[in-house]
């Protein structure tokens, strides 16, 4: 099976490609640096270069069976400037809608179109658990992911099937918990804000496989909470990233100074949703780190300049 991804080079796209090629799909990665993508990803993969900008009617005309969208700019490396945001916004719209329109007129068949987006959707929660069913949330991470993923549904091929993987945050050897660990390693670690925030997580490896479980089950679509069962509240994060890492989580890090060193930002870190991958539970699906304190240990292991008890 050919599977075509857009955003293959980074934390996860390099992780699925890895799972695909394990379980004899055909990968190839939408680059703007074939060389460099190719020289990571080894010569395993079919390495396309696009400028995405050009359609992609322009560059190749491929039998693909499934594409995958990871595409777009980052939300945690800049601050929230109003130049930044548009740039979150329009990085994910631009390349979805190219995506879409190849698919509409044919110049791509896939079977499947799995789009990336976030937990961000539902917005600010507070206690309760929030399965795909709920509304969107009102501020700006819940536009970027309910724009994002209506674009993707703009697909008109009833022969292809859309998906929007609903992203928590991801444990592994980099992203996220390379910054949330770094505190622990010089004994300030702790909790961002009061710490009652809910935190919706995925192990890396949970999410790669569950990725290639959606493309294998025919049955599944619309929008699914790519996350594990067990959320758990920022302080119990901390809590248990501390003990992982043999350092005491006793620093609280105060809303004030999160606003002032991250601006708009810091409402992503003092914010959670409670939510749930009810659809995923009701299928096979198998964890392979359903509980947090695995799914750190495992993570952690892979880094350098960190031991684990």
């Amino acid at each position: 099976m050919k599977v075509m991804i857009f955003g293959g080079t980074g934390f996860v796209g390099r992780n699925l490609t890895e799972e695909l090629l394990a379980n004899g799909y055909q990968v190839y990665v939408v680059t703007r640096n074939p060389q460099k993508t190719a020289s990571r990803l080894g010569n395993k993969i079919k390495v396309i270069e696009w400028d995405n900008i050009s359609p992609l009617s322009s560059i190749f005309n491929l039998q693909i069976d499934v594409v995958i969208n990871l595409s777009g700019e980052s939300i945690g490396n800049r601050r929230w400037t109003n130049s930044v945001k548009e740039e979150i916004i329009s990085s994910r719209i631009r390349i979805t809608g190219t995506i879409v329109d190849a698919i509409n007129s044919g110049t791509i068949q896939p079977k499947v179109l799995i789009n990336a987006s976030a937990v961000g959707y539902y917005g600010f929660r507070e206690d309760e658990e929030i399965t795909e069913s709920e509304e969107e949330g009102q501020d700006f991470l819940a536009q970027v992911c309910r724009d994002w993923e209506n674009e993707a549904y703009k697909v008109q091929v009833d022969s292809t099937r859309v998906i929007t993987i609903r992203i928590g945050v991801v444990l592994g050897n980099e992203g996220a918990l390379n910054r949330m660990a770094l505190p622990f390693k010089f004994y300030l670690g702790g909790p961002l804000g009061k710490g009652n925030q809910w935190l919706s997580w995925i192990h890396i490896q949970d999410l790669t496989s569950m990725i290639r479980f959606l493309i294998e089950h025919q049955e599944l679509a619309g929008s699914i909470n790519a996350v594990a069962p067990n959320p758990v509240r920022m302080r119990d994060f901390s809590k248990i990233l501390g003990k992982v890492l043999n350092r005491p989580s006793w620093l609280p890090v105060p809303e004030i100074v999160l606003k002032i060193a991250l601006g708009q930002m810091a409402e992503m870190l003092l914010h959670g949703q409670r939510a749930m991958p009810k659809i995923i539970l009701s299928t096979d699906f198998e964890y392979r780190f359903p509980s947090l304190k695995a799914a750190l240990e495992n993570a952690l292991g892979m880094q350098r300049g960190f031991k684990t008890e």
